[in-house]
Order: C-alpha cells, then structure tokens, then sequence
C-alpha cells in the first residue's frame, strides 16, 4: 500500500519536473519566434569560434562566453536600432527561460533524491540514472512539441476532423 508521504513526495518530483520540462519549451518556442534574426545570427556565426560544450561543466563561465561570443557575431549584422532591439530581446529572453529551467532542474534532483529516500532506495547510481532519465525526457518533450513532424500531424488531424463536420 502506497503511504501519502510517498505519494507527496511522487507529486513533489512530478512538479518539479515540469518546472523544468515546460520553462525549457517555452524557450524554445519563443526562440522558433526569431527565426529571421536566428537565420542571420547563424550566418554570421559561422566566422567566429564555437565555445566547446565541456564548459557546462562550469555553467556560468558558458554562458559568459557565448555571451561574449554573440555580442562579436551581433557587431557583424546589426544594421539599425530594430535589430539591435530584437536581438537583445532574444538574448534576454533566452537567458531567462535557461535559468528559470535551470532551476527547475536543480529542484527536480533534489525532489528525485527525497522521492528515492521515502521509498528506500539510497543508491547514488538510482539518482543519477533517474536524473538522466527525467532531463532526457524534459528535452525530448520541449524538443517533440516544436518540431514539425508534431505541427505537420497536428494540421493533418484539424484538417480531417474539420472536413468531416461539413
């Protein structure tokens, strides 16, 4: 039989991860908003030097240097005060979605931890697993959501169930 502290303790895990999942979506969503500006920031980009993904071993020193790395590539095609404007939008809305996610992520590890303690499973090895486990599937569903197989089924599903009432 199921106690209410480990029932407590699974809705506990389950907010959190979706404190994490749906901060990330959102970012992408908006992200998917800026496509003019992200189709010419990525031609720029293309001149100067990515930041090697081992910096998330230290997050903050990434972010500094990608910052560092966007406002060099910005200086290639900003052309007016418009698209400076819309590209610091994108930049702080970016950075805000990362961090609101980051937190969500951070309290999802320690909700997984005291899940894992409630119902006795005291394994390092259980809370990394369950932590890879629920971050790839906070991913994948952010990813999933914005991706165009999803919108090309959706449209085919409103399309047959609006044909079919006329």
């Amino acid at each position: 039989m199921i106690k209410i502290s480990e029932f407590i303790n699974f809705l506990s895990l389950l907010g959190d991860w979706l404190l994490f999942a749906f901060p990330l979506y959102q970012g992408l969503m908006e992200l998917y908003d800026y496509d003019r500006f992200l189709k010419e920031f990525d031609q720029s980009s293309k001149t100067e030097a990515k930041i090697s993904p081992i910096y998330w071993f230290a997050p903050i020193w990434k972010i500094h240097l990608e910052k560092k790395r966007a406002v060099k590539i910005l200086r290639e095609f900003v052309k007016d005060d418009e698209d400076f404007r819309t590209a610091m939008s994108f930049i702080d809305k970016t950075t805000a979605w990362y961090f609101v996610s980051l937190g969500g992520w951070f309290k999802m590890i320690s909700s997984l931890y005291d899940f894992f303690n409630e119902v006795h499973l005291y394994s390092v090895w259980w809370l990394i697993g369950g932590t890879i486990l629920l971050t790839f599937t906070g991913l994948f569903s952010g990813y999933y959501r914005v991706s165009q197989k999803r919108q090309k089924a959706m449209l085919k599903k409103f399309k047959n169930e609006y044909n079919g009432k006329q």
